[in-house]
């Protein structure tokens, strides 16, 4: 069974393998690597089907997996502390049952997720180092917008692509305005938002034959403020192009990632992402494995500002 990608934290990336089995109920094996120096370790099997979150503690350098309980009768998560031998899933308490929809973001210590209580939308709040969670209230949380978590310079920024809303008036599906909303929260402890609006230049990317409906938001980078974008879904028939869009200024850059070859599927991408040589899993006391990490891409080709 294929690896599902779950997140990635201060260099080291989490994915996920979920098996049933004869009973019908699910055992997921975790697996996290290190690309920079070809590691990888299996972590104990949990039975669970839920999201998986990958946090990291800035102050103890201490790497964290969290995954709640995705049904809404259980008020518990499952935690596993990396690097200080611990081979087992331990439980803690959750003020609220919840279902985890939206991967998760992990900024200055602070693992932040999408989830939902029947019909109400929030984010949650992990503090990676003391393990207490708090629920994060916002306005425009609801299941119809296209949202995603992203670190907007420093700060919990959650970002809203166009879409397409149904009218019963005349029976279709009607493109929503090509704009891009930010809302970065100021204060977590009033919770209190800004919001910014901006115009994407859906042209832009049809020009390429990427549709603005289709794209993807892969992360805010912290240098320029860019939000890089990208379809996610590639087939080798067709060039595969990431854009960072500036939003004050208004400006595309096109980047053509070149060398998939003949491989087609899902793309995951990544902002800021810094090479880690310091966590060496060898002393992880876990099923450790090294792979050899190579580069196939022979190109990136950046384009002029479109």
């Amino acid at each position: 069974m294929q690896l599902e990608f779950c997140g990635h934290a201060a260099g080291l990336f989490c994915f996920r393998r979920t098996q049933f089995t004869r009973k019908d109920w699910e055992n997921t094996v975790h697996v996290i690597c290190n690309p920079s120096l070809g590691q990888y370790v299996f972590l104990p099997t949990l039975s669970t089907s839920s999201q998986t979150f990958l946090g990291f503690d800035p102050i103890d350098k201490v790497f964290k997996v969290l995954s709640p309980d995705d049904t809404f009768s259980s008020s518990f998560a499952n935690i596993l502390t990396l690097g200080t031998g611990e081979k087992r899933w331990r439980k803690v308490h959750f003020p609220l049952a919840h279902s985890p929809v939206s991967k998760g973001i992990c900024i200055n210590g602070s693992l932040y997720y999408l989830a939902r209580e029947n019909t109400t939308y929030f984010i949650v709040c992990f503090d990676v180092r003391s393990e207490k969670f708090k629920l994060i209230q916002g306005s425009f949380l609801d299941s119809d917008a296209r949202l995603k978590l992203i670190n907007y310079k420093g700060k919990l920024g959650v970002i809203s692509l166009p879409r397409e809303n149904w009218d019963s008036r005349v029976g279709l599906n009607i493109r929503s305005k090509e704009e891009v909303r930010i809302w970065v929260l100021e204060d977590g402890e009033q919770q209190d938002w800004s919001e910014y609006a901006y115009t994407l230049p859906g042209d832009k990317f049809r020009d390429v034959e990427c549709d603005v409906l289709e794209v993807y938001v892969a992360g805010v980078t912290s240098a320029t403020g860019d939000i890089v974008l990208m379809n996610p879904n590639y087939h080798h028939s067709k060039p595969f192009y990431v854009f960072y869009f500036h939003p004050e200024r208004n400006v595309i850059k096109r980047v053509e990632v070149q060398g998939f070859g003949n491989h087609g599927g899902v793309v995951n991408a990544f902002v800021d992402h810094v090479e880690d040589l310091t966590f060496d899993m060898k002393s992880w006391q876990l099923d450790f494995l090294k792979f050899e990490s190579i580069n196939k891409f022979n190109a990136l080709c950046l384009l002029e500002d479109i």
